[in-house]
């Protein structure tokens, strides 16, 4: 059982495993300071924690809506410079959301011009 003060921790494996992405990945968001609150030990060794995870899953979200590796950094430093840079991050969300609407619009545009595509070659038969 761990003491209520202890943090858990979490090797660089069951972070890849968890988050179902690579190692490699992991240490390159490190090394580019996505994460930078991840502890080391005396060897090195990266230890997570919830936070970090939790950093994690924001980095994919932002990632995978097409954010830029650039843009994430200034997000996660502008995060820990506390409320003098609220918003602008704020802003930067705001931004975000806009350019997933506008994916969101094209895609169903596609997806129309997809069925009736369908639609004309079910017809052929």
């Amino acid at each position: 059982m761990t003491h209520p003060d202890e943090v858990v921790t979490f090797t660089i494996g069951q972070v890849a495993n968890l988050k179902k992405i690579s190692t490699y990945t992991l240490r390159y968001y490190d090394e580019k300071g996505l994460l930078p609150k991840v502890m080391r030990d005396q060897n090195g060794t990266r230890h997570f924690t919830r936070e970090d995870l939790q950093w994690l899953d924001m980095i994919k979200c932002l990632k995978n809506t097409g954010m830029t590796l650039e843009q994430i950094k200034y997000f996660v430093d502008s995060t820990y410079q506390g409320a003098k840079t609220l918003e602008q991050r704020i802003e930067l969300l705001k931004n975000q959301v806009e350019k997933i609407k506008l994916t969101i619009l094209e895609q169903q545009n596609y997806i129309e011009q997809i069925n009736k595509k369908i639609k004309v070659l079910t017809n052929e038969k």
